[in-house]
């Protein structure tokens, strides 16, 4: 497999599905970067959750609030869709910290709610103006859309160069880079990226290395499966985002059309970086 023809396979898998692929992938190993509609505009949904992880850091890291500061989650704070707290006895009081850990790692919408409060969505859209990364629009909280709203949205090229700059220890401090991170890595809903890789390994023992990590926000909505990693392992090192809409396929399941292109999408780019073929 040449360089070029990673583009062309990702139009071969693009043409056979029912909706609208975008991707943008970068290699930290040789610099090359991959682009399948990167500048398309797609719904968000909970990848979103990535910008508004970054402004909690930022603001952190301006004093305005401490992430060890704690709030609490009463019934009125409560929404549906991914997440446990809506399953939990209201007044339950969490910190900062965990509540941006819980909006990633579980996708959690109460979580994400409480955090957006916090830091307010005009200040998630400015620090994404501020980065280059203008097309990255947070519109609403979660099920708090007006009707006729439009949603929040980005696009694989602004999700991937904000993973890349995070991944790089290029925006904030690196602690707070890192710190994300962690967090990041953490993130329980991994198989748009890992399902067709091999060498991945959902469940380690103790003591047991990982062949690849893998540190991401995915996101789902009816219609549209996204998704933006950092990918390590020994023999590469890299970002991708693949985002999607107009799906006919519906449904929640493993099996949606849109949930496998991405994972087929994700092996084959995993494929090119971790042969040499994509390390110059």
């Amino acid at each position: 497999m040449n360089v070029t023809s990673v583009p062309e396979e990702v139009q071969r898998l693009a043409e056979g599905f029912s909706g609208v692929l975008g991707v943008w992938s970068h290699s930290f190993t040789s610099g090359e970067t991959l682009e399948w509609n990167a500048g398309e505009v797609f719904p968000a949904a909970s990848a979103i959750k990535l910008p508004i992880l970054y402004e909690v850091y930022r603001q952190a890291g301006e004093g305005r609030f401490r992430l060890a500061d704690t709030r609490s989650v009463q019934a009125a704070d409560v929404v549906p869709g991914s997440g446990v707290l809506k399953d939990l006895t209201p007044g339950v009081a969490l910190s900062i910290r965990d509540l941006a850990t819980l909006m990633i790692v579980v996708s959690d919408n109460t979580a994400a709610n409480l955090l957006i409060d916090l830091v307010g969505i005009d200040a998630v859209n400015r620090s994404m103006r501020a980065l280059g990364l203008g097309a990255s629009v947070l519109e609403h909280k979660f099920f708090h859309a007006p009707p006729g709203a439009p949603p929040s949205r980005s696009t694989p090229a602004d999700l991937g160069s904000l993973m890349m700059q995070i991944a790089g220890r290029a925006l904030l401090t690196p602690a707070a880079c890192e710190e994300m991170l962690v967090i990041l890595r953490r993130q329980h809903y991994t198989d748009h990226i890992t399902r067709r890789i091999a060498e991945y390994d959902g469940y380690l023992e103790a003591g047991v290395e990982p062949v690849i990590t893998v540190a991401s926000k995915s996101g789902s909505i009816r219609g549209t499966r996204n998704d933006v990693a950092l990918v390590e392992s020994p023999n590469c090192r890299y970002v991708i985002a693949m985002m999607s809409r107009d799906c006919k396929d519906r449904r929640f399941y493993i099996d949606n059309e849109a949930a496998v292109l991405l994972a087929e999408v994700s092996a084959l780019v995993y494929q090119h970086f971790s042969t040499g073929r994509g390390r110059g």
